[in-house]
């Protein structure tokens, strides 16, 4: 880890196009501005995980409901085969 000292108003450059500029300091607290491309994600650490969190469990919730899908779908399918079967041999007997 890279640790560095600034005073209000310095600046830290990553990757030449993100700044982090330190606004302002008392007791206990840093206010920190960032300027970064649109395309460039930034999150305070506790709203990432919950993000990160929700995504985990969307993703499970997906896999579940594909899974009810596929058994609904497959419940389908055999009916709509057997019922077909039925009616196909009774117009083969008649």
């Amino acid at each position: 880890m890279l640790v560095l000292a600034r005073k209000i108003g310095e600046k830290i450059i990553l990757n030449d196009n993100i700044e982090i500029i330190v606004l302002d300091s008392n007791q206990n607290t840093v206010r920190i501005g960032v300027n970064a491309p649109k395309d460039v994600s930034v999150y305070r650490e506790e709203l990432y995980k919950e993000i990160k969190n929700a995504n985990i469990n969307s993703n499970d919730s997906s896999e579940k409901s594909m899974s009810e899908l596929h058994a609904l779908l497959k419940d389908r399918k055999d009916a709509f085969a057997s019922s077909n079967f039925d009616k196909i041999t009774n117009k083969l007997h008649h």
